[in-house]
């Protein structure tokens, strides 16, 4: 709201007043009980405090030829919780009209549960018992979690409050929009480094252990895929540096596979080179892009899917896979839905602490790795090897600036024959020689 210079009372909620910066003139406003909020008029011909008080019963005349607007309400008495329980149907409906992500709306369900968590906690149970005060402790309440999670919290309470709560009439504009209202948590660079890449030793321990001792030790036919479909999921994060949920939502249709051959001069003979490409349909940003996989990506998701169609066929599955079907999608649900987030977060846990005395960590950071930090490790391993960060933001659907404020902390030392080497032996090179096209 723009500042206000100067305002003079001149009856119960009626008041006259000019901008500080942003409009010129005086203007007349009074508060409308009905709608919560001020009406305002511009006092025409006013450019003194003298005039604007001789002539701003003019503009305040118009107040009653606009028709008041009608808010109506759930209930007078209605809760906090039980307008978010109107709330969320209603985000329901933006998601099935196309105007909002299905996962956007599970995490603002999950915010305002923590909210009411916190309200509770403060024994309000109803929105006229929100003042300017309210949030200020909420960081300190969630101190559990990081602060990126806290502002993403406070970032969806706001959208409830001021979305919902205030166009109907429970919250006082006023109150919602005023400064310092929600508070500012701010993220130092040296808090960034939530998910560090993984190392290239640690990553080789994770590897071998996935691939041997957690896949061959399966008790039961459900954990016997659970588990390959795992160690497949986590090397395809590590390769494509793609987030968990696009690959959670990564169909067939969206792989490519090619295989170009490569010439191999030892065996004298090609031999085959798969290659992978994914497009990811539905991306945190919204844009959908492709994303050329390193590394053997291609054989090893080739593996899974023989493994997948021979499972499914040794423990009798008779529903037939389609090019709509899910990569990593949940065999009991025809590949139609895919496991809870959750579980993954879990099967990581287990691997982490599994090997936790034979991995070192990131010397940059002291946090440890997560499913997260296979994408950190993708966007450092590209930059190492020399692809330029606009290629590498490309691939991985962030801007150049993200790339470099939250991932790029690749450690310099690999690089350092590139920093060091002395051009010894080389001869200077001759001085370019400029043409003078008028000589010829």
């Amino acid at each position: 709201m723009p500042a206000i210079r100067k305002s003079l009372t001149v009856d119960k909620g009626i008041s006259v007043f000019s901008y500080e910066h942003t409009k010129d003139g005086w203007y007349v406003r009074q508060w409308n009980k009905a709608e919560r909020r001020y009406r305002t008029k511009r006092i025409e011909g006013a450019t003194t405090e003298t005039e604007a008080l001789a002539n701003f019963y003019k503009a305040l005349a118009t107040f009653s030829d606009t028709p008041q607007r009608v808010i109506k309400r759930v209930s007078e008495t209605a809760t906090i919780a039980e307008l978010v329980d109107e709330f969320n149907k209603l985000e329901v409906q933006r998601v099935d009209a196309g105007l909002k992500d299905e996962k956007a709306r599970l995490r603002r369900i999950t915010s305002l549960r923590r909210m009411i968590e916190y309200l509770n906690t403060k024994e309000i149970q109803f929105p006229n018992q929100i003042d300017a005060t309210t949030w200020e402790d909420y960081p300190i309440f969630r101190k559990s979690v990081m602060k990126n999670t806290r502002k993403t919290e406070l970032r969806d309470i706001a959208v409830f409050c001021r979305s919902y709560l205030v166009p109907r009439g429970y919250l006082a504009n006023e109150i919602a929009m005023s400064r310092g209202f929600f508070p500012r948590i701010t993220i130092g660079d040296d808090e960034l480094d939530a998910n560090p890449a993984i190392t290239a030793h640690d990553y080789k321990i994770i590897n071998n252990y996935l691939r041997h001792q957690y896949c061959g030790n399966a008790r039961t036919y459900v954990g016997e895929y659970s588990r390959r479909m795992f160690a497949t999921f986590v090397h395809l994060l590590k390769n494509s540096g793609c987030r968990p949920s696009e690959l959670l939502a990564l169909r067939r249709k969206d792989i490519e596979i090619t295989n170009p051959k490569r010439w191999s001069e030892s065996k004298q003979k090609w031999e085959d080179d798969y290659k992978l490409k994914i497009h990811i349909r539905m991306s945190k940003t919204g844009k959908r892009r492709d994303v050329l996989c390193r590394s053997n990506a291609a054989s090893n998701l080739l593996e899974f899917l023989k493994f997948q169609r021979g499972w499914l066929d040794r423990n009798h599955f008779t529903f037939t896979i389609e090019e709509h079907s899910l990569i990593f999608g949940n065999p009991k649900e025809h590949f139609d839905k895919t496991f809870v987030y959750k579980r993954f977060d879990v099967m990581w846990e287990e691997v982490r602490s599994a090997v936790a005395n034979e991995i070192e960590g990131n010397r940059f950071s002291e946090r440890q790795y997560t499913l997260y930090s296979l994408r950190s490790t993708f966007i450092e391993d590209c930059i190492t090897a020399g692809l330029d960060v606009y290629l590498v933001a490309r691939l991985c659907g962030n801007s150049v600036e993200v790339i470099q404020k939250h991932y790029d902390r690749h450690d310099v030392l690999k690089r350092a024959q590139e920093v060091q080497s002395l051009p010894i032996g080389r001869q200077k090179p001759p001085e370019v020689e400029t043409i003078n096209v008028l000589d010829i």
